[in-house]
């Protein structure tokens, strides 16, 4: 018996948004790129089979790829400078 993945797992396993992964097995199912070991079952749950993994993870890079640099700022770094006065030297009287 061949394991199979969820759409959960996958994502995991992928570090990508479950939504991300739904996507690219929607798409590649309708272009015919999966093999007939993964499938879909109930409404919207699917039996991902590990042959197709790296074809799901070669779409979603290449979808991330091309929304990460227009998403993707630059990072802002601020320093905060506490200066704490001590009350003795505030009260001492001069010399």
């Amino acid at each position: 018996m061949t394991t199979r993945f969820s759409l959960a797992e996958l994502a995991d396993m992928l570090h990508a948004p479950v939504e991300a992964v739904r996507q690219a097995v929607t798409e590649l199912s309708e272009r015919k790129e999966l093999t007939r070991e993964s499938f879909e079952f109930g409404e919207r749950n699917w039996r991902i089979a590990p042959t197709d993994v790296k074809r799901i993870q070669e779409w979603v890079e290449s979808v991330q790829a091309k929304t990460l640099p227009a998403s993707q700022g630059t990072r802002r770094v601020k320093r905060k400078r506490v200066v704490i006065q001590d009350k003795e030297a505030d009260t001492r009287p001069e010399d």
